[in-house]
C-alpha cells in the first residue's frame, strides 16, 4: 500500500488528510476470480501448483484415457474433433516449453546470429570488442 497526499485537499493548514492507495490495483500480478475463495486460489497457485501444471496433468490424463478407449472417442465426432484440438495444442505447448527452456548461450548464439543477419558493421564491431588483447575503451 502506499499513502499519497489528497490532491483535492484545499484548506490550508488542513494537515492529516491522507489518501491511502492500493497499488495492487496497477499490479499485472491482479487476478479476477468469480467462483471459489481468492485466497485459496491464490495459495494453490503459489505454494502447490499453476493453472498451467494442473492443465498439463489433466490433458496428460484425458490423452492417455483416450488412446486406451480409442472406440470411445471414435463413436462421438465432438469428442474426435476436441481430442485433434487438445494433441495437436500439446504439441504446440511442448514447443513453446523447448524454446523458452534454451539455455544462456543458445540464446546468446541465437542472438549473435540475428545480429550478424541484420547488421553486419555492428556484428563485427562486437567481436573486436571481445578480443582479451585489446585494451578496453579501444575500438
Amino acid at each position: 500500500m502506499t499513502t499519497f497526499p489528497n490532491l483535492f485537499n484545499v484548506f490550508p493548514g488542513a494537515g492529516g488528510n491522507w489518501q491511502t492507495i492500493d497499488t495492487r490495483w496497477w499490479s499485472p500480478n491482479i487476478s479476477v476470480s468469480f467462483a471459489g475463495d481468492p485466497g485459496v486460489e491464490r495459495e494453490v497457485t503459489e505454494d502447490v501448483a499453476s493453472y498451467g501444471s494442473q492443465l498439463g496433468w489433466l490433458n496428460d490424463i484425458v490423452i492417455a484415457l483416450a488412446a486406451a478407449a480409442p472406440d470411445a472417442i471414435a463413436r462421438d465426432a465432438d469428442a474426435k474433433q476436441a481430442l485433434d484440438k487438445l494433441t495437436k495444442a500439446r504439441v504446440e505447448i511442448d514447443r513453446i516449453k523447448r524454446r523458452r527452456k534454451q539455455s544462456a548461450v543458445d540464446k546468446a548464439r541465437d542472438a549473435l546470429a540475428d545480429l550478424g543477419a541484420s547488421d553486419k558493421p555492428g556484428y563485427a564491431r562486437l567481436v573486436r570488442s571481445l578480443d582479451p588483447n585489446k585494451p578496453l575503451g579501444a575500438e
